[in-house]
């Protein structure tokens, strides 16, 4: 395998980010007097690095925050911290980088043999300089030292949502006009200034709020730093954070020009040889490859083929024996377009492809993380508003913008708000609030288990809506494309006016740890609704009242104490709650971002603004915030933000969708690394065809609909799924689509089909999930309702209950999202279908179903079960082997065989043969 020096550059870094972690520099003696030629920096090192490192590395620069321009900068190190050990050379990651030829990148000149030994013998001698250079760290402290150890151990009580004894620590000024007791800092007077007093004589925080909510005593270490900054002066610096993302000079115009960071481009469909096979556009694209290749499309599927491809594709369930033979009787020249138009106004459609979004949210009705996995009780309300948003096909510009920032859309706080249109954008936003979330609780409420919560959501949004891997941004730039560290926290910044680690809110409705937990749960209902809850709470709150009335009467005897008790929390019981929303809202008071060395909290760098990633800042319109002032104000970060990112020419937002939607018919993306569009993601097989659906996505206004009934009415999608010789030679991976590919149902479509083709499927829509239960055996198994079983989309889904049937077909657990889904074939499989109770039940249910319509006719009812199960005729060959078997499995016990009295009839077992079938798990 050829590795391009781009790469060993990439891998090598990613080395440096692990080693770079070493103490300051220390001069040793020792290491001096390993050589005797002492090597001058100023002399001879200072001149290869100007030469070499300089471009990439300087103080306006500062690839991976590292400044060789200087001495100051060489010795500080970069953003994980001093790559220089004084004597060691082979410890040193700086020379490690440029002896392996990881610096300079590809494309630049390597260092010479000469120089590498200069660079060597300097380490190796001890790092002499003409002058021994300051380290930065005894330069001013100022306000950005000391701030975000404020805020880490004070702001919860002396910040944005308290001010006990009327004290605020976010600012100079604010500690200066002090609270009830005076000022809280006196310039050079650390010893006097009432804040350290207070953190010197543990006051702060008081004892019993320790561990509460993430308060945490200040450590000797960053006391001193606050001590110090007193004692300086309070020194402020008016740092700028603002820069041109256009222009970030970590981010060159070459990386800028990667194929995926340029707008999508308008191509026009190709001429191909067999044009009586171009549908749409789409097949032209295709056939051209195909025939550079001297391939072309298979033959076209057989209608009952394309029937129940096309509705299990669209509606996740088969087509009943009735619309199969409606199509097949359909002799007009649009009987296929007509049969895709009904599926995509089924309800069933959005039940369907609403699924495909929550996995893409990362949808669960519990917070994971913890072994508690708290049930999240109205999640499910985000889990609608997505079905819903399928159904009346909301364009994905507008479904996006809300769930991104929804709130900020609406004035939800304002007098008669509570209307349909603001509470479904209120809950919108719970696409922002579906990670796992561990922090109800304490002690895993501190600040790194928030940063963990929106690691979690930054990573859902850039691998399902960007295609781009992030994380490894928060700790280091990125090690393969164009994303410096400062990116990760300027994406941060976005949306610190609601996920503030500093200005935290739990994911629960309370706390009884901590009387100052507040939640991200709202209540907001219209009007009517308030008054009839009123109205049928009213007579019950009066029982209340009178119960409580006789608790406090002073001789109570404890069994009456105790009926009166059972009594009112009975009472309580019925009393009719409002349904809350699990949002995220904009509170308009973001503490300050600053990047964090290696993601620790506890290492705060320097300060940025919020921003979208640099290299996507070219060519399209910049990231613009403007204030929104409503009933309360907001920063309006986010919504600049989905209105960024949701402009027709975006680079990433059609493209990455559309490739989505094209691999759940095709079984793989055009881009086949779906959330990967970065240098290691898979180069698109056909990007002008690619291009050409993005942008017509966008003309046709955003509409998944009309995607899916492009891609799905051409000749592409109609194709046999047979494999020849030809195939197998010369597109044996079928990256060209020379036929369509053979899929097993997922999860939810085996599941649901089952029940359905038992014919005890449960249509009931959205609402609270159907209930699970949990057996001693540890299966999880989801509860019947009186009309049978409720479709998968609608069972709970808690992380750590997942119903068994689902997850061992695959049904991803959601941590903290699902961007593509596995399709594993392992032994556990055929064994559940064999054995499973819920399977045995449905083949019983099955068979009566059968009987009734069939009654005691064997031929018959092997029409009917065939119609059902795979909506077509047995053979005469099935036909008499299905005879066979049933005679065989009617047989009654040998004389002295005791027969089983619970053992099913021999339809029963023959139907639940037809539901373990191939057939019936695969489409063709």
């Amino acid at each position: 395998m050829v590795v391009s020096r781009r790469i060993l550059f990439c891998l090598l870094l990613n080395c440096l980010m692990v080693f770079l972690n070493v103490p300051s520099l220390v001069f040793s003696a020792e290491a001096t007097a390993k050589s005797s030629a002492h090597i001058i920096y100023e002399d001879e090192v200072l001149p290869i690095f100007q030469k070499h490192c300089v471009k990439c590395h300087s103080e306006k620069n500062r690839k991976a925050e590292f400044d060789l321009s200087s001495p100051a900068g060489l010795l500080k190190g970069g953003e994980s911290g001093a790559g220089l050990v004084a004597g060691k050379p082979d410890e040193s990651l700086l020379y490690e980088y440029l002896h392996d030829g990881a610096m300079p990148p590809e494309g630049s000149p390597p260092l010479s043999k000469q120089e590498l030994k200069t660079i060597h013998q300097w380490i190796q001698s001890g790092l002499h300089f003409k002058e021994k250079p300051q380290p930065t760290t005894t330069a001013a402290l100022s306000q950005h030292d000391v701030l975000p150890i404020l805020y880490r151990r004070c702001a919860m009580c002396h910040g944005p949502e308290y001010q006990e004894g009327g004290l605020d620590i976010r600012s100079k000024a604010k500690m200066l006009k002090g609270g009830e007791a005076g000022t809280a800092v006196i310039k050079g007077k650390p010893d006097k200034s009432l804040l350290i007093k207070y953190i010197v004589e543990k006051t702060c925080p008081p004892k019993a709020e320790i561990s509460r909510a993430g308060i945490e005593p200040m450590t000797a270490e960053e006391l001193t730093t606050l001590k110090s900054w007193i004692a300086e002066g309070l020194n402020e610096v008016n740092e700028s954070a603002e820069i041109n993302l256009a222009q970030d000079p970590l981010v060159s115009k070459e990386d800028r020009q990667f194929w995926s960071f340029q707008p999508p481009q308008q191509v026009t469909p190709p001429t191909v040889q067999h044009a009586e096979l171009v549908k749409n556009p789409i097949d032209a694209f295709l056939l051209r490859k195909l025939e550079a290749q001297n391939l072309s499309y298979s033959p076209e599927a057989d209608k009952r083929t394309l029937i129940r491809r096309a509705t299990f594709a669209l509606t996740g369930l088969p087509p009943t024996p009735e619309e199969v033979s409606a199509f097949l009787d359909d002799k007009s020249d649009h009987a296929y377009e007509t049969l895709i138009d009904r599926l995509l106004e089924s309800p069933r459609y959005a039940e369907k492809w609403g699924r495909f979004w929550l996995d893409l949210a990362g949808y669960a009705d519990s917070e994971g993380k913890r072994s508690a996995d708290l049930i999240r009780k109205y999640a499910y309300r985000y889990r609608d508003y997505v079905i819903r948003s399928f159904d009346e096909d909301k364009p994905y510009d507008e479904f996006l913008t809300e769930q991104l920032a929804g709130d900020e859309l609406v004035d939800y706080a304002a007098p008669n708000s509570a209307t349909p249109e603001v509470i479904e954008k209120l809950v919108a936003t719970g696409f922002l609030r579906m990670a796992p979330d561990g922090t109800s609780a304490n002690p895993v409420n501190r600040v790194s288990d928030r940063m963990e919560v929106i690691s979690d959501e930054i990573d859902v949004l850039f691998r399902s809506v960007f295609g781009l891997t992030m994380n490894c941004a928060r700790c280091h730039s990125h090690k393969y494309d164009p994303i410096p560290q400062r990116d990760y926290y300027r994406v941060m910044a976005i949306f610190k006016g609601a996920y503030d680690e500093y200005d935290w809110m739990t994911p629960q409705p309370f706390s009884n740890q901590w009387k100052r937990a507040r939640s991200r749960l709202l209540t907001i209902i219209p009007e009517e609704e308030q008054r009839a809850i009123d109205k049928f709470n009213a007579p019950i709150e009066k029982e209340i009242a009178d119960v409580e009335s006789k608790l406090k009467a002073k001789k109570l005897e404890k069994a009456e104490k105790k009926k009166l008790d059972k009594q009112l929390k009975a009472l309580k019981g019925k009393l009719k709650t409002p349904e809350m929303i699990r949002a995220l809202w904009d509170r308009g008071r973001p503490s300050p971002t600053y990047i964090y060395r290696r993601g620790d909290e506890n290492q705060p760098t320097r300060l940025v603004e919020p921003g979208p990633p640099s290299a996507i800042a070219d060519g399209i319109s910049p990231y613009h915030v403007e204030p929104i002032k409503q009933t309360t104000e907001k920063t309006g970060r986010r919504l600049a933000f989905a209105r960024w990112l949701t402009q027709p020419d975006h680079p990433l937002t059609s493209r990455v969708i559309v490739n989505r939607i094209w691999k759940k018919h095709f079984g793989t993306g055009i881009v086949k690394s779906l959330d990967n569009f970065g240098a290691l993601g898979t180069p698109p097989s056909h990007p002008e065809l690619l291009d050409w659906l993005s942008v017509d996505f966008v003309k046709q206004g955003w509409h998944f609909k009309k995607l899916h009934r492009l891609i799905m009415t051409s000749q592409a999608y109609r194709q046999s799924s047979a494999i020849t010789p030809e195939h197998e030679k010369s597109d044996p991976e079928n990256r060209l689509l020379s036929r369509m590919p053979l899929r097993r149902l997922e999860a939810e479509e085996l599941r649901d089909s089952l029940i359905f083709t038992a014919g005890q499927l449960d249509e009931t829509r959205f609402g609270t999930p159907a209930a699970v239960e949990v057996r001693p055996d540890g299966l999880v198994t989801s509860k019947r309702t009186e009309q049978g079983w409720r479709r998968s989309v609608y069972v709970r889904h808690r992380r750590k209950e997942m119903p068994t049937f689902l997850e061992v077909f695959d049904l991803p657990q959601m941590n903290p999202n699902c961007t593509v889904r596995q399709n594993s074939t392992v032994v556990s499989q055929p064994l559940l279908l064999v054995n499973n109770k819920l399977v045995h039940d449905l083949a019983d249910l099955f068979a009566k179903q059968v009987r009734e319509q069939a009654g005691n006719n064997p031929e018959k009812q092997i029409e009917t079960a065939y119609q059902l199960t795979f909506q077509r005729s047995p053979s005469p060959g099935e036909t008499e082997l299905a005879l066979s078997s049933l005679k065989l499995l009617e047989q009654p016990a040998e004389k002295g065989e005791q027969k089983d009295k619970a053992a099913p009839d021999g339809l029963t077992e023959y139907c639940h043969v037809l539901l373990n079938s191939a057939e019936f798990l695969y489409i063709d």
